[in-house]
């Protein structure tokens, strides 16, 4: 693949579309539910709006994720009025690891600036970085997705991507308790 690019998804070749992990309706039958799609559009940074609907995404490219307890809430349809699915079928999924394509287009970082509402990020393109969902837990369970970097952090090189996905709410949490 070719090298990322920090403004665009220009620099590299992104597919039309993509294998993901999708499902058709709610239920806890994930065997009935859950299937392989291998004509799932791409996301692409600057034309879609992430499924969690949250401002300044970035792409990635899904390396591991780690499905929690509000996937399974989702998916069981128990909390459809608070996190959806806005639509069937979907992509499930929310904390993902995975390689930074792309980051929000530089004009928009241009006007935050200029707003004060710039922020810096200690990671960039071609960094794996760890993220958790925003707002909803849906959309990594694919080869690319879209992510807040409000959400993500560089994963050192010493933690595996599928540890990264699986700590990163975890982690979280723990700290928050841990804290307390």
């Amino acid at each position: 693949m070719e090298k990322p690019s920090s403004s665009s998804t220009a620099a590299f070749t992104l597919p039309q579309f993509m294998r993901a992990a999708q499902i058709t309706d709610y239920g806890t039958d994930l065997d009935k539910l859950l299937s392989i799609q291998n004509n799932v559009p791409t996301p692409r940074l600057g034309e879609d709006t992430p499924p969690a609907k949250f401002d300044d995404p970035m792409l990635l490219r899904v390396l591991s994720v780690a499905l929690a307890p509000g996937d399974a809430r989702v998916l069981s349809g128990m909390t459809r009025e608070l996190q959806g699915p806005p639509s069937f079928p979907y992509t499930p999924g929310g904390d993902v690891c995975g390689i930074v394509m792309a980051m929000p287009d530089e004009g928009e970082k241009d006007k935050k600036k200029k707003s004060g509402k710039e922020k810096k990020y200690s990671f960039g393109v071609g960094d794996r970085v760890a993220a958790r969902f925003v707002n909803k837990p849906m959309g990594m369970l694919g080869e690319y997705a879209l992510v807040s970097p409000a959400v993500c952090d560089r994963v050192p090189d010493n933690v595996s991507s599928d540890d990264a996905a699986a700590l990163v709410s975890s982690g979280t949490g723990a700290v928050i308790l841990a804290d307390s």
